[in-house]
């Protein structure tokens, strides 16, 4: 206990020294227009709207994201959306923390359930992102709420690992990405019984000059899920509304 009060101490020490760094609130809406959304070597729907809403303040950024699909669900299936809500903190120049509720419709016994795995409509997980300065990492891990179930039926605390090599070709962003599921978990769907690479990315992005202050942000993504044997290619641009 001695121990995990001295990290937290030492958390809220350099939280406080980076807060300092702006006292101005900052909104911002953005929106993406994608033929797929994919998420972590899957593929959840089909042509979807993408909007961000939020703030920043001093090292802090919340803000919530959705996603609605635009094309007709399949095999006459409910309509799928999904809210999420982000708290995000930057720590140090290098290391952001977030806690992030997962949303999602058709799951769960209402918008309020944050109960039992098989009721709770909400997961919220934790999230740990790091700037190695050559390349980034993002570990996630589901604390409370829906989750994956574990090889004997329990909750499994899901986790995922990302690692993204960002390089650049003329003008052209690139993003080299590699997803690993540490252990088993029933909240992916393919049939490892343990720790895989279920995702293998590599992302382009563009912005498009449209006048001598607007540029309009376009991307293309080739992701593969080897577990799986699933490949998928998603296009998508980005409107900067504020």
């Amino acid at each position: 206990m001695k121990n995990i009060r001295n990290i937290l101490t030492a958390l809220l020490l350099m939280v406080a020294a980076s807060a300092s760094a702006q006292d101005k609130v900052q909104p911002y809406l953005t929106t993406d227009l994608t033929n797929l959304y994919l998420w972590r070597g899957q593929r959840l729907a089909g042509v979807s709207i993408q909007p961000v809403m939020g703030f920043k303040w001093k090292c802090f950024n919340l803000f919530a994201w959705g996603n609605a699909q635009l094309t007709p669900p399949a095999n006459e299936s409910p309509e799928k959306y999904e809210i999420d809500i982000f708290l995000k903190c930057q720590v140090t120049s290098r290391l952001n923390v977030a806690l992030k509720d997962v949303y999602t419709n058709t799951r769960g016994d209402g918008f309020f359930s944050y109960g039992r795995i098989g009721h709770a409509s909400h997961g919220v997980e934790a999230v740990l992102f790091y700037d190695w300065k050559y390349f980034t990492t993002e570990w996630t891990t589901t604390i409370l709420g829906h989750d994956g179930l574990n090889n004997k039926g329990g909750r499994s605390y899901s986790s995922y690992f990302l690692a993204s090599v960002p390089f650049r070709i003329s003008h052209v962003n690139f993003a080299a990405i590699v997803g690993v599921v540490p252990y088993y978990t029933s909240r992916y769907d393919d049939n490892s019984s343990g720790f895989h690479v279920n995702m293998l990315s590599l992302k382009a992005s563009y912005d498009i000059p449209l006048s001598s202050r607007y540029k309009l942000p376009v991307y293309s993504q080739f992701m593969v899920n080897p577990s799986a044997e699933q490949a998928y290619l998603q296009v998508g641009c980005k409107f900067l509304l504020f």
